[in-house]
C-alpha cells in the first residue's frame, strides 16, 4: 500500500495521543445526538425503541471498526492525497470536493441546532443570529488554535461533561417508572430497524474522524481508542434515550424535539430552582468539539485542495460562509426536523457507509493488481 500511495508526501507533524483521540472520539459521537436522539427514536411511537438504541450499541463496534481498517490504509498520508492517489487527479478531487461538501452540510446542520435549542430552551428573548454568531466566533478560535491544543481542552473539559452526565443521570432514577417500557416487544423488525436508523445515521457520521488518523500517536492504540470511544459515545446517548423513555414516556419524548433536555428539567426542578440549564452543559461540550473537529477539518481540506500553505486564512470566510448558510438552507425548525429525517438519513448513509465501503474495496482492488503485476 505504501508503494500504491507514494512516499513523497507528509502529513503535518500535528500529534496527538491515544487518550486524547479516545476523548474527542466519545465528544464527536455524543455531539447533537444526545439531544434529537431521544425525540426521533421515538417518532414511530413504538416502546420498542430500547431494542433499536441496543442496535445502535452493536453496529458502533463494527462500524467503527470498519473505519479503523479504511483508516489504516491512509496512515502517513492525509485523506485527500489518498483519494487522488487511488482515482486520479481529477476524479480524486472530484470525490475530495463531494466529502467536503457533506462535512460543511453537517456543520451547518450542527450551528443551526445550537442556536435553535438556546433560542427555544435557554434564551428565548434572544435573536438566533446573535447566538450564531457567538458561537462560530469560538469554533473559528478553537480551530485556528489547532488539533493539539483542541485536545487538551477536550481532556480539561471532559470530566466536567462526565460529571453533569452522571449527575442527569442519577438524579433521575428514582422517577423511573418501568410501565413506559410496555409493551415490551411491540411492532415488527422493520419498524425496529426503522426506529435505528436516526442513531445510525449520527453514528456514520463519525467517519469524519478518520481524517484525523494520520495525527495520532501509537496507530495501534490509535484504533482501539477509537473504537471504544465511539462505542461509549453511542452507548452514552442510547442510555439517555432509554431514561427519557423511562421517565417521560413515549408520548412526550415524542412531541418534544429536546427530551433530554426536558429530562434535566423535570427532575432536577423538585431539588432546586433553575439549575436545569447545567445539564445543557453536557450538550455545549460535546456539541462544540463536534462542530470545531469538521471545521478544522473542513478547513484544512479546502486548503489542501487549493494546495495552499496554512488553513487559518480561510477560516473566517469559512465561518462567514457556513453562517449565511445556516439561515439559507434551514428556514425553521420543523423544516430542520423534516430534512433530518427525510434527507439527511439517506445522505449521511451515503458518506459514512457506501463511500468508505467504495474508498476500501478500490483500494484493495488496486493493492491486488500491483501485487499480480510483481
Amino acid at each position: 500500500m505504501k508503494k500504491l500511495l507514494g512516499s513523497n508526501y507528509k502529513v503535518s507533524k500535528v500529534q496527538i495521543s491515544a487518550k486524547q483521540f479516545f476523548i474527542l472520539s466519545i465528544l464527536f459521537a455524543v455531539g447533537d445526538a444526545i439531544i434529537y436522539i431521544p425525540s426521533l427514536m421515538a417518532q414511530e411511537g413504538l416502546h420498542t425503541m430500547w431494542i433499536a438504541g441496543l442496535l445502535g450499541i452493536v453496529q458502533a463496534f463494527i462500524i467503527a471498526f470498519i473505519y479503523t481498517v479504511i483508516g489504516k490504509r491512509i496512515l502517513n498520508n492525509g485523506y485527500i492525497y489518498t483519494l487522488k492517489r487511488l482515482f486520479g487527479s481529477w476524479i480524486g478531487q472530484l470525490l475530495t470536493v463531494l466529502f467536503l461538501l457533506y462535512v460543511m452540510v453537517d456543520i451547518v446542520l450542527m450551528i443551526y441546532e445550537m442556536g435553535s435549542f438556546i433560542v427555544t430552551m435557554v434564551m428565548p428573548t434572544t435573536p438566533i443570529e446573535s447566538v450564531l454568531i457567538a458561537f462560530l466566533v469560538v469554533v473559528i478560535i478553537g480551530a485556528r488554535l489547532g488539533l493539539e491544543t483542541l485536545a487538551r481542552s477536550a481532556e480539561i473539559l471532559f470530566p466536567w461533561f462526565c460529571f453533569f452526565y452522571l449527575l442527569l443521570v442519577i438524579l433521575n432514577i428514582p422517577n423511573i417508572n418501568l410501565e413506559n417500557l410496555q409493551p415490551l416487544f411491540e411492532g415488527s423488525i422493520y419498524s425496529i430497524i426503522k426506529m435505528n436508523l436516526p442513531l445510525a445515521s449520527y453514528l456514520l457520521e463519525t467517519v469524519i474522524l478518520i481524517t484525523l488518523f494520520p495525527h495520532i500517536n501509537g496507530q495501534n492504540k490509535a484504533r482501539s481508542a477509537y473504537v471504544m470511544g465511539v462505542a461509549v459515545g453511542v452507548t452514552l446517548t442510547v442510555i439517555i434515550s432509554l431514561l427519557s423513555l423511562l421517565v417521560l414516556g413515549l408520548h412526550i419524548i415524542k412531541i418534544s424535539s429536546f427530551a433530554s433536555y426536558m429530562l434535566g428539567k423535570s427532575v432536577i426542578a423538585n431539588f432546586f430552582s433553575h439549575v436545569e440549564v447545567t445539564i445543557a452543559i453536557i450538550w455545549f461540550i460535546s456539541v462544540y468539539f463536534k462542530i470545531t473537529l469538521c471545521f478544522l477539518i473542513l478547513a484544512k481540506g479546502i486548503s489542501k485542495l487549493f494546495k495552499t500553505e496554512d488553513y487559518r486564512f480561510i477560516t473566517l470566510p469559512l465561518g462567514y460562509l457556513l453562517y449565511a448558510l445556516a439561515f439559507i438552507s434551514l428556514p425553521s425548525n420543523m423544516y430542520l426536523s423534516d430534512f433530518i429525517t427525510s434527507t439527511w438519513i439517506s445522505y449521511t448513509l451515503t458518506f459514512g457507509l457506501v463511500f468508505p465501503l467504495f474508498i476500501f474495496g478500490i483500494g484493495t482492488l488496486r493493492k491486488q493488481h500491483l501485487h499480480l503485476k510483481q
